[in-house]
Parts: C-alpha cells; structure tokens; sequence
C-alpha cells in the first residue's frame, strides 16, 4: 500500500471521529425521537433504580421503557457519571467507541485484515444515524451490539478454546437481557450447532443458557407472566399486542428492502471485483419474481404500506416522499429477498442465521429501521460466510472507499431528511 493512500486512510478515519465527536456537541437527534426517549424512560428508569432497587424491578413496566432492565441496573450501580444526564450521555458516548475497538478485532481476524483496515471498516457503525443517536442521548442500544459484538468475537474462536461457550453464552444473555430482540443470537448459536454436529457445543450451551435464563424466568414470575407498559387503564402487553407472529408477513417485505439498505455496498464491491453478470435464465427467473411483486401490489396486497406511519425504513419513505408510490420500494424489497436467497444458498449456517434474524424482527407490530442498525453490518462483516474469496474483497481499498462513501452518503440523506423535510 502506498504512503499516500495510508495518509489518505487515516484521515478519513480522523474526519469520521471528529463528525462523531461534533454530533455530541451540536446534540444531534437524526432519530427524532432519541431526546424524548432518554427523558421519558431511559433516564427516569435509572434514578429509579438508584432510589429502590426491589421496587423498581418489581414495577419495571410503570417506566414505559420497551427494554430489559440490564442496561439501566449498570449504569445505575456501576456508571459513576450517572448523576447528572449530561455527563452520562457523555459517558455513553465514549463507551460506544468500544463496538469500534472490538468490531476491528474480528474483522482482523476474520479477513486478515490490516489495523487500520479494520478500524475503517468498524467506524462505520460512527456514521450510522441511529448509532450516533443512541449514543449521544444515552439509550440502551449500544450496550446490546456491544454485548453482541462481543458474543461474536469469543464465537469466532470457539473450535480453538472451547471456555469460550461459555462466554458466548454469558455475552449474549447480557445482551438479550439489555436489547431482547437480540435473542435471535442464542437461537441461531443453539442451532447451528446442532447442524454442524458439535453436540458438545450443543448440549453445554443449552445448560449455560438455561443458568443464564432464570433471572428472566424469575423477573417473568413477578411481572406476572409477560411484560406490561404503564399502568391503570393505559397498560399494555408489550408482548402480545406489539410482538406476535401474525405481523410476520406484512413484515417481510419491509426488512427485505432494509436488508438491501445494509446490504448494497457489498454487492456494489463484490460486482466491481468480479464482473459476474448473471445468466439469462436467472434474469428471466427475476424478471418473473418482481414482475410478480408489482402485480401483488396492484392487486392492493401491500396496501397497508400506504397507511404506514411509523417504521417501514428509508425506502419506503423515499419511494412515497418523492414518487408518490411504492414501485421504488417493491423493486429494493425484491433485491433484497435475492441477495438473502444468495447469502443462504452459500451455507446452512448462513440460512439458520437469516431465519433466526427474520423470525424475531418481523414479529414486531411496527417494523423500525433502527431495529437493523448495525446490526445487518454487524451481521454482514462477521456472521455471513460471504465465500472463499471474501477476504480478498475487503482487503480492496475500492470496496473499503466504497463502504465509507455510501454509508457516509446514507449519513447526509438522513441529516437532511431529519433536519430539512421533517421539521
């Protein structure tokens, strides 16, 4: 590698740092409801925790905070700059950064990648608008990608040590306990290796998670079987009325096109890399599928994407702000349901992982973006087998330029949506 493009690199990365650095000080919100968020429940949840223990584990649900507890228990008893909301979201800020240190050391690992490589590739997730917001208003997301994160890195080193289940086990708890969509992970873990016939793996896990299970059980017991939000007549089953397998299909298409969203830079890469056009026959076999897709939507099946109010993700956003219509939508819905079919047809571990993803997302009533983020970046760089060559690929400093430029644009598109459309 050339002097100049190593210069160049590390100045990216400085810029990246001091944009994350300046959305803290100029107390940037591209999620809208993050402020709100934090004042709300996040920080209510914490002073309550400080105040009484037993009486807020027991009336968690009075918070309105539509997460475990883990992430408020922390930071009550062991963030010393829990005192005043400022300095907290500063704190919360600066231990985001750790996604970043510890990312980079599995895609090192991973790829062979070099350090600063790595670092590029990592930073991403500090141009990521949801990220940046969970950070710099002190949410609890961060926390559940970097127990997440730190799941996957003890994962990928689990044939060389095998202590390491236990630490997958441990890591991924935490990580359910603080962001429960992240089950997904001790299900696709649990499962695979059962397929791969590492039935060592398979039956200590399932002992580690059953140890790891009670506290929830317990909490369960005392909230009286699921979880309730609010209190009197405004309380609600968070579980049955927002999360139910009957909103699974109206959900997949949306995170299909979300899964483009995080998707696309790599097939960009790939493309340019490899200048594989595909045949006729598949082309023709596509042509048939979203021709399909559009024929459901003008038979009014994907109606109710009209009424969408909440969620739905940027496609559909942009695909109704700007042309009035979901055709925009359908044909990045359909993109990627084909990227998913590419991803799966590599690897049953690869299938497992996007079953496990989209059974757990799509049972939620309101299908948010910042469900996704980073985790599909997460997913992509360190989960997916992307093939034999991969590592090849994300060595290129065209795919590394490429990453940066389109989530740096996904960035700007955000800021501007967020700042210029919607207020």
């Amino acid at each position: 590698m050339s002097k100049n493009i190593s210069y160049f690199k590390i100045l990216i990365l400085i810029l990246i740092f001091l944009l994350y650095a300046n959305g803290f000080y100029l107390r940037e919100n591209i999620a809208g409801g993050a402020e709100s968020d934090f004042s709300n429940f996040t920080w209510k949840g914490i002073q309550a925790f400080k105040t009484n223990f037993l009486h807020t584990i027991v009336n968690y649900g009075a918070i309105g905070e539509g997460s475990l507890p883990m992430f408020h228990i922390i930071n009550a008893y062991l963030n010393p700059f829990a005192f005043n909301p400022y300095i907290f979201q500063l704190s919360i800020s600066i231990v985001s950064l750790f996604n970043v240190l510890f990312f980079s050391k599995i895609l090192r690992q991973k790829y062979d990648l070099s350090i600063l490589d790595s670092y590029l590739y990592s930073s991403i997730f500090l141009i990521l608008p949801f990220f940046r917001s969970s950070a710099f208003w002190g949410l609890t997301e961060n926390l559940g990608w970097l127990f997440l994160i730190l799941s996957i890195k003890f994962f990928q080193e689990i044939d060389k040590k095998k202590r390491n289940v236990f630490l997958v086990c441990l890591f991924s708890s935490l990580a359910l306990y603080t962001r429960p969509y992240l089950i997904f992970f001790p299900i696709f873990f649990i499962i695979s290796s059962l397929f791969e016939r590492k039935y060592e793996t398979f039956k200590i896990s399932l002992t580690y998670y059953f140890l790891f299970s009670i506290p929830g059980l317990f909490l369960l017991y005392l909230w009286g079987g699921s979880v309730y939000l609010g209190i009197g007549e405004q309380k609600v089953n968070f579980i049955l009325e927002y999360h139910h397998p009957k909103f699974i299909l109206k959900n997949l298409i949306i995170s299909a096109s979300i899964f483009f969203l995080y998707f696309a830079p790599y097939f960009v890469s790939k493309f340019i890399k490899e200048k594989n056009l595909p045949n006729i026959k598949k082309v023709r076999i596509c042509i048939i599928g979203l021709l399909f897709l559009f024929l459901l939507n003008y038979l009014n099946i994907f109606e109710y994407l009209n009424s969408y109010t909440l969620g739905g993700g940027a496609f559909l956003k942009i695909s109704q702000i700007i042309f009035k219509n979901n055709y925009l939508f359908i044909f990045v819905a359909f993109l990627g349901i084909i990227s998913l079919i590419q991803f799966a047809k590599i690897s049953k571990k690869n299938l497992i992982l996007i079953l496990a993803i989209t059974f757990i997302y799509c049972t939620a009533r309101y299908m948010y973006q910042e469900y996704f983020e980073p985790l599909l970046l997460i997913v992509l760089l360190s989960l997916l087998d992307l093939g034999n060559k991969s590592s090849d690929l994300f060595k290129e400093n065209k795919t590394i330029f490429i990453f940066i430029s389109y989530f740096f644009l996904y960035f700007i598109s955000s800021y501007y949506y967020r700042y210029y459309i919607t207020t």
